[in-house]
């Protein structure tokens, strides 16, 4: 073989490892994109619709009351997408319809439907886990069941940050 095409050979090669390395960082440590592929975020996001999800957010520092994460569910093997509602150490109580943190309303409460416990006692969140919840209520499969319960900090992979689809509400998610 000549020495020049063995040259571009070996210079093709290393640029594809280094494009696969590089997408590879990418999607393990700074972003990945997520279908939303249940009901339980509505009004907030709807089925088919495409987030930009940070994983680098949480790198560094611990989830918030109120982002949206997207959490590993480990019953199921699969991803859900979920707002943090109680942080570690948070005393999580749900009575008359709404959501109380360490005795005070909270607020705001992402939702324009009634609560419901679904069995749910007052409960403080053990350290290292968070209390999540959809903000479709009544159609959510969240931190209320026995099947989510507490969500380790671990299994939460990042936040949603961006929606890419459709194109007519691309934006930052809140």
């Amino acid at each position: 073989m000549d020495e020049n095409i063995k040259k571009e050979v070996i210079s093709w090669i290393k640029l594809i490892l280094s494009a696969f390395v590089i997408a590879f960082i990418l999607k393990t440590y700074i972003f990945q994109i997520a279908l939303v592929n249940q009901i339980s975020m509505e009004p907030t996001l709807y089925e088919g619709q495409i987030l930009v999800i940070a994983k680098v957010n949480y790198l560094f520092s611990d989830p918030e009351r109120g982002d949206i994460v997207v959490l590993k569910d480990e019953l199921e093997n699969k991803y859900l997408i979920k707002r943090a509602i109680g942080l570690p150490g948070e005393v999580i109580d749900i009575k008359n319809d709404r959501v109380y943190i360490d005795g005070e309303e909270l607020e705001p409460d992402y939702t324009d439907i009634p609560t419901r416990d679904n069995g749910f006692v007052k409960t403080r969140v053990p350290e290292g886990k968070y209390f999540v919840m959809g903000d479709n209520r009544l159609h959510s499969r969240d931190s209320r069941s026995d099947t989510v319960g507490f969500v380790n900090r671990d299994n939460i992979v990042g936040k949603a940050v961006v929606r890419i689809w459709p194109f007519s509400k691309i934006g930052v998610v809140k």
